[in-house]
This record gives structure tokens, C-alpha cells and sequence, in this order.
């Protein structure tokens, strides 16, 4: 692994990056907008805020990403993948938290990292702290050593991807995780009567669903346990997934993570949130 984000980033910058299964680079004009001109473009737009989601909950998301991990366990001592890191939204927090060295982020689009570094957290931080950052687009995590995860953070990615890289991913997942690690995904469910997404690959800026069932049934055929947290999520449905059921939360205690907003009217319905929603 690189011992300083410099070697790395200027290993990055001598790559030149094919047409990517999750996008691709731009030089869009609104990616040079300030944070708050920002707030008005609409998700997908190439502003390292809005090309991950709605702009105006770009705070708000990391946050609850940070919070959740926090009460699943997460100390400074684990090791973290996140999975999808985008522009960081979740690692402008865990970065600092976690010790040098603990945090790896996969991200193909790496200017959404670069912005996040020049305009969120600053280089001195990637000094102090050494996160590990790679490109790789495949869906394996080729770069990332095995067996040392403890905890792996797929935050609005089977959201946007076919049943082929979902179990891809899944399969890395199982590969880079310790017996004892734990994710954090999350999935949007289909409709009543609507069937599972059908398609295949990457699929973004649009979503795709699947049935709670289908959720459950692949996990379980691929070895996983899992179980749908009551945390609150603006859009899509939180998911504690295992090797062992050992791991999986009480239901006694499931209503202690509930991630409720209190004195914001944006975010109302996290107060509404019950699990056998």
C-alpha cells in the first residue's frame, strides 16, 4: 500500500481512465461552483455535492452514514472500506476519526475525490492520516487486502446496480471482510407487485429495486445474514449484513437505532420511521 497520498494520487494522475461502467470524468462547468450555488443543481450534476446525490443533504448524509457506523461499533482501531466513496460524504468524517491508515476508499470517479480533498478535508489531513484510495471500477477490489475489513460501507450503491455486479461486489465483499465484519448497505425496495430490477451493471443516476425477499434470498444463497434496520434514510432502506447470525442486532434493541432528526423540518419523517415499515 502507498505510504503517502502523494505517491498515490500521482500514480492516479499518470492513468488515463477508459470510458467507465460508473461514469465518466468531466470538465462540466458546474463542477467550479462554490458549495452554495451548488445546492440548486440537481442530483448526478458533476459538482463533487450534487453527483452523489441532493446537493443540499450533503452534510446531512455523511453525517448519518458516520452516526450509524458509530452505533454498529465502529471505534478508531477498525478497519473501514468505503465502498463508493464518492466525494467523501461519509469520509470527511471517518477520516479523522480512524487511525492512520484505516480507512481505504474505492471511488472510479476520482476528481470526486480530489474536489472533496481540495475543498472539504485539505491535504495536510491525507498527510496525517493515510487513507488508501483506489479507482478500480471491476467491482473485485483487486487493490484492497483480504480477510481485513472490519466494517464495509455500501451507502446508495445495490441501489444502482444490476443483479450481476450486485453479487460481484457481494463476492469481494465476502473476500476482503473479517468473519467478524460487519456492512452497512442499503438497498431501495420495490413497489407492491412490482418485480425486481431485471437489467445488468451500473445503472446511474437512475435506481433500480429489488423485493425485501429477493434481498434476503441472495444474501442468504451467497452466505450472508442479514436484517433491515430501522435507521433513518431519506430515500432508500438500511440493511446490517453478516457472516454470522451471531451479529445480527436483537429485536429487542432494533429501535435503538433510529438515526431520528429532531428541529429540522427537512428531515421530519425520520421521527415517523418504524421498522415494520
Amino acid at each position: 500500500m502507498p505510504q503517502s497520498f502523494s505517491r498515490m494520487i500521482n500514480i492516479l494522475r499518470k492513468i488515463r481512465l477508459p470510458f467507465s461502467a460508473f461514469g465518466r470524468l468531466s470538465s462540466d462547468a458546474a463542477r467550479n461552483y462554490d458549495k452554495s450555488a451548488a445546492k440548486s443543481l440537481k442530483p448526478g450534476s458533476k459538482h463533487y455535492t450534487a453527483y452523489v446525490g441532493p446537493p443540499s443533504q450533503y452534510d446531512y448524509m455523511g453525517a448519518s452514514q458516520f452516526n450509524l457506523l458509530c452505533s454498529l461499533g465502529l471505534r478508531e482501531h477498525h478497519k473501514l472500506l468505503d465502498f463508493g466513496c464518492g466525494s467523501l460524504r461519509a469520509g470527511r468524517l471517518l477520516i479523522p476519526y480512524l487511525n492512520s491508515g484505516n480507512y481505504y476508499g474505492v471511488e472510479p470517479n476520482f476528481w470526486l475525490i480530489d474536489d472533496a480533498i481540495e475543498r472539504e478535508i485539505g491535504r495536510d489531513l491525507i498527510d496525517i492520516k493515510h487513507p488508501f484510495f483506489s479507482n478500480d471500477e471491476s467491482g473485485y477490489c483487486l487493490d484492497l487486502p483480504d480477510g481485513i475489513f472490519d466494517y464495509i460501507l455500501a451507502q446508495s450503491i445495490f441501489s444502482h446496480t444490476g443483479k450481476d455486479l450486485l453479487i460481484r461486489i457481494l463476492m469481494s465483499f465476502k473476500k476482503k471482510m473479517k468473519m467478524s465484519g460487519i456492512i452497512a448497505a442499503t438497498f431501495i425496495h420495490a413497489h407492491e407487485g412490482e418485480a425486481d430490477f431485471s437489467g445488468s451493471g451500473w445503472i446511474y443516476p437512475g435506481c433500480v429495486r429489488y423485493n425485501p425477499a429477493s434481498i434476503k434470498c441472495l444474501l442468504r444463497e451467497m452466505g450472508f445474514y442479514c436484517q433491515r434496520l430501522p435507521w433513518y434514510h431519506p430515500r432508500q432502506i438500511w440493511y446490517l449484513v453478516v457472516l454470522s447470525p451471531e451479529l445480527l442486532i436483537p429485536e429487542k434493541n432494533l429501535h435503538l437505532l433510529k438515526g431520528a432528526v429532531f428541529f429540522n423540518p427537512d428531515l421530519s419523517e425520520s421521527l415517523k420511521t418504524r421498522i415494520s415499515e
